[in-house]
């Protein structure tokens, strides 16, 4: 194999000058950054990436015999499972491309984790998480390890850490024993799919479940709400009644007081409106033992989801629930959202059948969702 090292100001330049030089079949055998002289006012960090281009074999004629065959068509296979493994190494590389210098920094360090960071930056989690992710996970990691084997322990490290900070929980199942209906509302921004997914869970809760359901909604600003949310209620043989004051919650919750659950459908606002949120937390905290849940798009830029959900946090929700992963293959954010305001996940919807399209996951199941590895759950 010819081998040679080139140094550029950053891993893309290295890169574009490998592929100008070398080719398109050359590999990347090692990357490491060289800090800067600290005497030389004007030096700058560079990138030093070592790579290599196979030679191919002299020939000698066609008098070959069958072993000769039998090793060239292994020598073929293994060829072509590491123009796999490269093709597989550009693609991570061109994901992390325009990334900041953590990234670059984090590669320099640890080239071993490209695949695993380009897994996460695709999914849509933040540089930032991702970064601290993968430098946990390289805390213990043995140096002297095969890089085969290092890649292996680092993708069940990160894992690890992923699950560690997922939480989940069952909010709706059949153990109250207090004699009360569980009184359930849900929050969130406008378009959010809160009246959705709440006739979804009635549907599981009251069909599949077979509890008894009753509806509530309290949102008295966008037209045809209560109409929407009567009309699936209708279908489903339950009750269903509007209160938009403090006196007609209670009333509601009396007429509801044989249920086992009773969820509450809020008006969407933006998260900038304090006035309105105002009004609906003071409804919805007026002692009637109310459990929380923040419905939350994961169409939604990142930062609009951490501003809602900042915004949203006056209520002290109980859980997040995560809507519309199927309009986007950027689910990664939920792992961000988790880490920003630390709450178990209740459910995910993904589709807009009812009952059919919400899933109430386990933790294994929502890191697949959030990688982007499947959608389908076990309600």
């Amino acid at each position: 194999m010819n081998k040679k090292i080139f140094r550029a100001a950053n891993i893309q330049e290295a890169l574009a000058n490998i592929k100008e030089e070398m080719g398109g079949d050359a590999m990347i055998l090692s990357t490491r950054k060289i800090p800067r002289k600290p005497l030389d006012p004007y030096a700058k960090d560079m990138f030093e990436v070592e790579a290599g281009v196979a030679v191919a074999p002299a020939t000698g004629g066609d008098n070959t015999s069958k072993g000769d065959v039998a090793y060239k068509k292994k020598g073929d296979e293994d060829l072509i499972a590491s123009l796999k493994g490269d093709i597989s190494e550009i693609r991570d590389m061109i994901s992390i491309a325009g990334f900041g210098s953590g990234i670059q920094n984090i590669l320099c360090s640890h080239f071993e984790s490209v695949g695993v960071l380009a897994s996460f930056l695709r999914a849509g989690v933040s540089e930032r998480l991702a970064i601290s992710l993968i430098e946990r996970s390289m805390e213990r990691l043995d140096p002297d390890l095969e890089q085969s084997q290092r890649i292996r322990i680092l993708k069940k490290n990160v894992m690890a850490h992923c699950l560690d900070r997922l939480e989940v929980k069952d909010f709706f199942v059949r153990n109250n024993y207090s004699g009360v209906p569980h009184v359930a509302a849900f929050v969130g921004p406008t378009g959010v799919g809160k009246t959705t997914t709440i006739a979804k869970l009635a549907a599981l809760l009251s069909l599949k479940r077979k509890m008894k359901v009753g509806l509530i909604s309290i949102d008295n600003y966008r037209i045809g709400a209560f109409e929407q949310l009567k009309a699936y209620a209708s279908i489903m043989g339950l009750l269903c009644v509007p209160a938009f004051s403090a006196q007609d919650l209670a009333c509601a919750l009396e007429r509801m007081k044989t249920m086992d659950v009773v969820l509450i459908d809020t008006a969407g606002h933006s998260h900038y409106d304090k006035k309105k949120l105002d009004e609906i937390l003071q409804l919805i905290k007026s002692d009637f033992g109310i459990s929380v849940h923040l419905t939350l798009s994961v169409t939604a830029e990142s930062i609009n989801m951490k501003e809602a959900a900042s915004a949203f946090s006056v209520f002290n929700p109980d859980t997040y629930v995560f809507t519309k992963i199927d309009e986007t293959k950027r689910c990664g954010k939920i792992l961000d959202q988790v880490n920003e305001l630390n709450l178990p996940v209740s459910m995910v919807t993904n589709g807009q059948k009812v009952p059919e399209d919400l899933i109430v996951p386990d933790k294994q199941a929502l890191l697949r969702i959030i990688l982007g590895k499947g959608s389908k759950g076990e309600a």
